[in-house]
């Protein structure tokens, strides 16, 4: 996974530009598990190397579906434009030919198609774009040097920020790309060319950053100011924006970054998870606090997994992605029902406390809620909290044997339970199981997921 630098506005921007939290997005990112997927990138001899076609990708988001127990979830697909990721920005006009289905006429029929199909397997599918980049290459590019569209350096030369799929990128200049409406007709552009997005309701802007134009005489503060008139055009057409790092003075307005890194404790504190949340923390920086990750939660990247099968590992991907999300997203669900209280100690020796009774403890890894514990280390047995039929979720990386688990205190008067295996095709019955003193019996083999489910 790409990582691109990102430069921190310092949190006063979020008094000067942030609005306030009470206006609320189309998604609740919160308790929605948000991924992207990778399907293509330029070959470098004027061609696509194609990871997944959008009939491929439907394939992969139905196992995904069963293997996550239905959760609500958006994917951002990634290099479904041009020949893939990072190509011919700053236009997005065009999609990836190479992706499309045999049975259409066009590319755009067939991604079309996946957005309607995904809704039937609990997936919001949206794009992964860029609007900070601008390439040689690109279709737009004689016009956006023409019309000063590109930030320049202070020698009056235009500011490069990167180099990908060969090319130099080169940040578009915020502030006379919104003033010259051209900001707008990329916007309005996209929404023409796939006018589901706006059932979507979402989109993915990749390293979204603000950087100073020396040469324009501008900083970053009047960057960021123009970057924002940009979002609020994204929502008045009913669209959410994520991005892919922490913006501080974004608070209120992106409801999720793909890398949390930045945010610190003090933060997740006084900001609710339905207003700022993320999908995980970047381990490639090192600095960062990752045991906030497992005091707060975070959800599974899924990405990195997902392009296993074309490494010729395709038997292996659904066991990988079901390990990494059922040590992550089930603790991160359940937390977000509860609100943030306090955080006791110091380094790994923290304490997180919630309302209802909840606390996690970074020491010991655990998760108790009163006289239950939901996860003890890499053993978890924890309602999951987004399906209405009060199931347990019962997953060992650690060990198999017999369990003993707590649970749920929804389960009320249940004598008897009924002991699925999950699997990449749905619930598999295993047995049922009696109830007694409030606990059952389960034979749980490693790395393999099981659900409980009740009887009424």
């Amino acid at each position: 996974m790409a990582t691109k630098k990102i430069y921190l506005l310092s949190f006063f921007l979020l008094l000067r530009f942030g609005d306030c939290w009470g206006q609320t997005f189309n998604h609740d990112y919160s308790r929605t598990w948000v991924t992207k997927l990778f399907m293509a990138s330029p070959d470098m001899k004027g061609g696509s190397d194609v990871r997944l076609t959008f009939e491929q990708a439907l394939d992969v988001i139905k196992q995904t579906d069963h293997l996550s127990l239905g959760v609500p979830k958006i994917i951002y697909l990634v290099g479904w434009q041009y020949n893939g990721h990072d190509d011919k920005y700053p236009a997005f006009f065009e999609v990836n030919r190479h992706l499309k289905r045999s049975s259409d006429a066009t590319a755009e029929e067939s991604l079309q198609w996946l957005i309607r199909e995904a809704r039937k397997y609990h997936t919001t599918v949206s794009l992964h774009i860029n609007m900070t980049d601008a390439y040689d290459n690109s279709p737009l590019w004689d016009e956006y040097v023409e019309k000063d569209l590109i930030s320049k350096n202070s020698d009056g030369k235009l500011k490069v920020i990167g180099e990908y799929n060969q090319h130099k990128a080169y940040q578009i200049n915020y502030k006379n790309e919104w003033e010259k409406g051209y900001t707008q007709q990329r916007i309005d552009r996209l929404l023409a060319l796939l006018p589901e997005l706006k059932e979507s309701a979402t989109i993915h802007i990749d390293a979204w950053i603000a950087r100073p134009s020396e040469g324009h005489n501008e900083t970053q503060i009047v960057e960021a100011a123009y970057q924002k008139k940009a979002l609020q055009y994204w929502k008045a057409k009913g669209i959410d924006v994520t991005s892919e790092w922490v913006m501080d003075y974004m608070t209120g307005d992106v409801p999720l970054a793909w890398h949390f890194n930045s945010f610190s404790q003090e933060q997740y504190l006084s900001i609710p998870a339905h207003i700022y949340t993320g999908v995980g923390i970047n381990p490639d920086i090192t600095d960062s606090d990752f045991g906030l990750g497992f005091l707060f939660g975070t959800t599974c990247y899924g990405e990195p997994f997902w392009k296993a099968p074309f490494w010729g590992e395709a038997s292996t991907w659904q066991q990988t992605l079901t390990k990494d999300f059922m040590l992550k997203c089930p603790q991160y669900f359940f937390l977000n029902r509860y609100e943030r209280l306090s955080v006791e100690g110091s380094g790994k020796e923290r304490t997180a406390y919630y309302s209802g009774d909840v606390n996690v403890s970074l020491s010991d890894s655990t998760v108790r809620q009163g006289d239950r514990i939901w996860r003890n280390k890499n053993v978890i047995s924890i309602p999951a909290v987004w399906r209405d039929d009060k199931g347990l979720i019962v997953y060992s990386a650690d060990e198999a044997g017999k369990f003993k688990p707590d649970i749920p205190y929804s389960w009320d008067k249940a004598k008897r339970a009924t002991i699925y295996k999950v699997t990449s095709e749905g619930l598999k019955e295993i047995k049922k199981v009696a109830i007694q003193q409030f606990h059952f019996v389960i034979d749980v083999e490693k790395d393999t997921p099981y659900y409980i489910i009740p009887e009424a």
